[in-house]
């Protein structure tokens, strides 16, 4: 499936948001990290240090294919592969922000990102160029546009957790 030129774009895709968060509360509770990779490109490599992804490139974002084996048989893993199917995906990871991880820096990827949100409330926002979108549909997938000068914000004092997948 071929994206329109947008910044911002929910599609008709919808998966069991609950399937998705006992998944990922089944890690979480393990590791309590507030991103936990769902692919990387070994399979068993579930936090990335940035500083060896700037040492060895083999390690980039589009190498993170192999789904990793915490995830085997997982809700998560059949919605990485139907993704993968449809859009062509690489790196996936949950990711959590809550009451001391409020916003990331105003920044742009390399590609475009999936978004499944699993657990938000209608103070989590995304800044695309001045534009504010919010993703408040639990199990809907959304296209964001993350190669244009972006955050996302947690405004609330509640967590919200998303599944993110990076476009290749």
């Amino acid at each position: 499936m071929i994206l329109p030129e947008t910044n911002f774009l929910e599609t008709d895709f919808h998966f069991d948001y609950v399937k998705m968060l006992d998944d990922y509360y089944k890690i979480y509770d393990s590791i309590q990290k507030n991103q936990i990779y769902i692919s990387s490109y070994d399979g068993k490599t579930y936090e990335f240090n940035y500083e060896d992804i700037k040492k060895d490139k083999t390690l980039s974002e589009k190498n993170c294919t192999k789904i990793n084996s915490w995830f085997f048989g997982s809700y998560t893993e059949k919605v990485y592969k139907e993704l993968n199917e449809k859009f062509n995906i690489c790196r996936a990871r949950f990711m959590r922000m809550d009451e001391n991880n409020r916003a990331y820096s105003y920044h742009s990827d390399p590609t475009g990102r999936l978004h499944i949100p699993l657990k938000t409330n209608k103070d989590c926002l995304f800044l695309v160029e001045d534009q504010v979108y919010s993703m408040q549909n639990l199990g809907k997938l959304y296209y964001l546009n993350t190669t244009k000068k972006h955050t996302a914000l947690n405004l609330s004092w509640e967590e919200r957790i998303h599944f993110v997948v990076c476009l290749k």
